[in-house]
């Protein structure tokens, strides 16, 4: 691809961002325990763009240009002859911890899988006799103060079409965790290169790369590391408002 290939790519994509669309949906029980305990909530999310037909142009492509960009979409659906497809960009899930609420953080997070049980150390052991559960100690000493919910990503998947743009991904990600949660006391990822088969997982000369590459991503958004493989964010620090800020600016949003 020469460079002004490339820019007319970017141009083209960057000018659908005012079109994109983003679901969260969250599943919490009433009562329970382990995987239905009512202080967990198990969220996804997605970011979609509508790719309507073009039927105005005799012989045109029956849906717009810019939809045919390779890994454009992790998916797409077809709405109707009408409205053309629905693509989905970028898809995130993960889980939210009441730490008021919930009734075993442990039992909730090892009941749901590996995955989720590598983020058991960002908890201590001590609940007092209300049945709060706190942070780990050396968290709770660094953090601002307010908020009451920890915000775990577990995976974040961005179609290939729309990355190195200057951060799309990022910014998808940060007006989505808006949504999960106003006022979050934490945020924690684990920043692994998902897309990496096994193959690759095990070659150090892309293995290493890669997940360099997924730290400095995370890194750019305020996350800190925790443990080798726990990064954690605080929303009330300066350091994530200014990354999204200086995205919008990059991106050419208000």
């Amino acid at each position: 691809m020469t460079t002004d290939d490339h820019d007319n790519s970017r141009n083209s994509l960057l000018g659908q961002l005012e079109d994109v669309q983003l679901h969260v949906d969250g599943t919490s029980y009433l009562v329970g325990a382990d995987l239905t305990d009512p202080g967990a909530m198990d969220w996804h999310a997605r970011a979609t763009l509508h790719a309507l037909p073009d039927n105005d142009m005799p012989g045109a492509d029956p849906v717009l240009a810019w939809k045919d960009a390779a890994g454009i979409a992790l998916s797409s659906t077809k709405i109707s002859d009408h409205d053309g497809l629905e693509l989905t960009i970028l898809r995130a899930n993960g889980i939210t911890i009441d730490l008021e609420q919930v009734e075993d953080v442990f039992d909730a997070l090892d009941s749901r899988g590996q995955d989720e049980a590598d983020f058991l150390p960002l908890f201590s052991g001590n609940r007092d006799g209300f049945g709060f559960t706190e942070l780990a100690a050396e968290i709770e000493n660094s953090l601002e103060p307010g908020g009451n919910q920890v915000v775990i990503l577990d995976r974040v998947r961005l179609a290939p079409a729309w990355r190195g743009f200057g951060g799309i991904g990022r910014l998808l990600i940060s007006r989505i965790l808006r949504w999960i949660c106003d006022d979050p006391r934490l945020v924690a990822v684990q920043p692994f290169p998902i897309d990496l088969d096994s193959d690759q997982r095990q070659n150090d000369e892309i293995f290493t790369p890669a997940l360099q590459q997924v730290r400095r991503t995370w890194s750019s958004l305020g996350f800190e590391p925790f443990t080798d493989n726990i990064w954690i964010m605080d929303p009330r620090k300066p350091s994530h408002h200014n990354a999204v800020a200086h995205l919008n600016e990059q991106l050419g949003l208000l």
